[in-house]
């Protein structure tokens, strides 16, 4: 079995509430610690990382619900609002589960 395969799928940026770029790097960094591959805006991984800036959530709306994935919109995860510098950190943990592998120490 080859890498596992996880794409940041980004909107376009107009009305951003979150630092997406720095989100964007903590997240390929951890998914590269893990030796999983990152690729951006693809729709035919083994996980999607949907990142919107805003709750319009632009990033999601080419979802077509057949792979896991998780969906940030502004300052909330799957609906649920968390704390901006926890997000990166619970896109991973969402990450490693999916493909359940526990967190390095």
């Amino acid at each position: 079995m080859g890498k596992k395969l996880v794409s940041i799928k980004i909107c376009g940026g107009c009305n951003p509430r979150i630092d997406r770029a720095r989100i964007v790097a903590e997240v390929r960094d951890a998914m590269t610690a893990y030796s999983y591959e990152v690729v951006f805006n693809k729709l035919n991984a083994d996980f999607i990382v949907y990142l919107s800036g805003c709750t319009a959530n632009c990033a999601y709306h080419e979802n077509n619900g057949s792979k896991p994935g998780v969906v940030v919109a502004a300052a909330t995860i799957d609906t649920q609002q968390v704390d901006e510098a926890a997000i990166s950190s619970l896109i991973n943990q969402k990450v490693r589960i999916c493909f359940e592998q526990p967190a390095k120490s």
